[in-house]
Parts: C-alpha cells; structure tokens; sequence
C-alpha cells in the first residue's frame, strides 16, 4: 500500500499526464495480487514443484496474450492491456492457491508475534528484491525524463528483448535453488561438480543467444517491431552483451545465499546499483540510451566480478575451459559464419545458427555423450 501511494505521488509530482497517473494507480493494484502470489510461489519452490509454478505462468501468459488481443481489437489501448495482465495474474494466483490445498499445505492464522522476527530475516532480500528493480528501471526513468519517449521507447525494445531471453536463465536457477539447498546440507561434497555442469549450461544457452543477437538485431528489431524502430538495433547490440553476465551473476547469488550469506548478496548489488545510478545520471543526459545500455553491460560486470571474488575458492577449481572458454570458440565461430549470410532472411540465419551451433558443439566437445543421455532421456520420460 505504502509503495502504491508513492507510485502515484511521485507521478504526480513528475508531472505525468492525468491519463498515465490513473494507469499507474490502476496497475499498481498488482502489488496487492502479489501479496499472495509471491508466498505461493515461494513455497511451492521450496517444496520442489516447480512444475506447478511453471503451468501457473504459462496459464498466466495465456490469458493475458488472450484478453490483451481482445483488448486492443476493441480499441481499449494499453488500459486494456493492464486489466488482461490484471487478470492473467489473479488466476495464477488462484491456481497456485488451489496446487497448495491438493498439496496439503494450509495457510495458519497470522501471528503478530513473529512478525518482528521474519521480517528481520527478510530484510537482505527485500533489499535484493529493491536493487534489482533499481538497476533495471532507473535508467528507462532517466531517458524518459532527459531524452523524451521516442528514445525511451528504443531503448525498452532492446531491453524488453534481453528480458525475454534472460527468463531462460530464471527458471533455470529457480529450478534449482532447492536442489543446491538440498545438496549444501546433505552432500556439500558434490556441489563442485554441480556449480562447474550448471554454469557449462547456462554458457553453451546465453553465449550463441549473445553473438546470434548482435550479428543480427537489426534483422530481428524489424522482424519483432517493424522497420520505425530500427534505432533499436544498435542498442540491442549493446545490451546484448549483458545476457551472459545476467546468467552468470543470478547463478552465482544463489551460491553465495545458500551458503547463509544474502547480506553479501545485498552488498554487491548495492555497490552494483550505486555505479549504476551515479553513471546513469551523468551518461544519460549526454548519450541518451547508448548509455543506458553501456552502464547495463558495466553494471552486471561488476556484480559478477564481485561474486567470483566471494566464491572464489570453490570455483578456482572448475575447468573453466571446458565450462566457459569452449563454449565461447563455438559460439564465435557460429557467428562468423552467419555474418557471412546475413543477406538471407532471419528465420534462415536462425535455423542456420542453430544447426551450425550444435555441429560446432558436438565437435568441439562442449555436448558430449552425458549431455546427449540427458536429451534422450527426456525424450523418453515424454
């Protein structure tokens, strides 16, 4: 409530058009949806059943692609918009409530008692909640206010598509947070071995995705939005970069929080955001959203270096050529070759990537046999 006051007070004071501090008071309702939604998610988590999660959003996608389709053929503009995503939100809310009961898992009556306590607890991690958001937002207020919408609206294409692809990396973690939780109590021992397959993973997804990206966002930013929009591109190849940090540096949190260490968690995102907004006030109004997108790569720089440092006498021991510098030849190699070809037209160089990637992969050694077992065994299980 307090946050949803501020919201439109600072809309307000900002001189926002009458139109947009009704949206902003209309959409920050959500807060109050994810008063339950964020503790029902978190306990399914904890409980390993992801999956439940997983159809929750994907039902929760649908309904807003389908009622926002509604929504714009009827002329509603993006107030419609906001309802559908409304909508698609509380019947997430409303699935995973049900997921809970099938579950056994009942809600107790508050104890006023505990509050104190718990909220002491949570405090590291609201504050890693708040910096994120920081980090991510802040620039897109600053173009808006110095550059105008037109540049703000480049600027959250790019963005929007980086945000598309660094999903891949939350779910991926999410997934397994319980499981490294699980394993540094009962088997401490194996998680070398784990950090070393997991960070392989998310390198052999994020680095073609990165260099993909940048031989070709001009063709994808006309493809996704149409050829006014080109300006786009080039700061999507800025931003592109910061795909691998953003990997990397989620992936490592973890490692530091379940190790009992969210407060140093804390800290590298606040010496993360103080960089990010300091830069951020001086680039901004000079580079408009070059940049914004320079200090995202920077940003996540120093986060990641600041968690490699933290853990770093667990991870001196990966192979970090089997682990980050293989991965990077293929993916370098896929790109030089699609940039030979870039004359073809997008979906051709994608499929082309993707077939050229995974050639290069299998003979370079970065998918081996445990990996191919693993896909075969999917296919099996489905």
């Amino acid at each position: 409530l307090i946050t949803m006051i501020l919201m439109v007070l600072t809309a307000w004071l900002t001189g926002r058009p009458p139109e947009m501090i009704w949206a902003i008071a209309f959409s920050s309702l959500s807060f109050l949806v994810w008063c339950f939604l964020g503790p029902f998610q978190s306990v399914l988590t904890g409980y390993e059943r992801s999956d439940l999660v997983s159809r929750g959003g994907v039902t929760n996608q649908l309904v807003f692609v389908a009622l926002g389709a509604l929504a714009l053929l009827a002329g509603t503009g993006y107030i419609g918009l906001l309802a559908a995503s409304m909508v698609g939100l509380m019947v997430m809310t409303y699935l995973l409530w049900r997921s809970l009961k099938k579950l056994n898992i009942r809600l107790v009556r508050p104890e006023p008692k505990q509050w104190k306590t718990m909220l002491l607890a949570c405090l590291p991690f609201g504050f890693i909640t708040f910096a994120q958001g920081v980090s991510y937002k802040f620039d897109s207020v600053l173009l808006n206010v110095f550059r105008g919408d037109a540049e703000t609206g480049y600027y959250t294409v790019a963005y929007n598509l980086i945000f598309s692809v660094v999903l891949i990396s939350n779910m991926f973690n999410v997934s397994m947070y319980p499981s490294l939780t699980r394993h540094s109590s009962n088997a401490p021992e194996e998680l070398p071995a784990i950090y070393e397959r997991a960070l392989r993973y998310l390198m052999v997804i994020a680095l073609p995705i990165t260099i993909g990206t940048w031989v070709l966002a001009d063709q994808i930013v006309k493809f996704l939005y149409g050829p006014a929009n080109l300006p786009a591109a080039q700061a999507l190849q800025i931003l592109i970069w910061v795909v691998p940090l953003m990997f990397t540096s989620e992936f490592l949190s973890y490692l530091v929080i379940i190790g009992g260490r969210e407060k140093r968690v804390a800290r590298v995102l606040l010496v993360g955001v103080s960089i990010n907004v300091a830069l951020n006030i001086i680039l901004v109004p000079i580079f408009g959203l070059f940049g914004a997108s320079i200090m995202t790569v920077i940003t996540e720089a120093v986060m990641v270096i600041q968690y490699l440092f933290l853990l770093w006498p667990v991870l001196r021991s990966l192979n970090w050529g089997h682990m980050l510098i293989r991965p990077l030849l293929t993916a370098i190699l896929m790109g030089a070759l699609i940039l030979g070809l870039r004359s073809l037209p997008l979906l051709a160089n994608v499929a082309l990537g993707i077939l050229i990637y995974a050639g290069l992969a299998l003979a370079l050694g970065v998918i081996g046999r445990d990996e191919l077992r693993f896909m075969r065994n999917l296919r099996h299980r489905a």
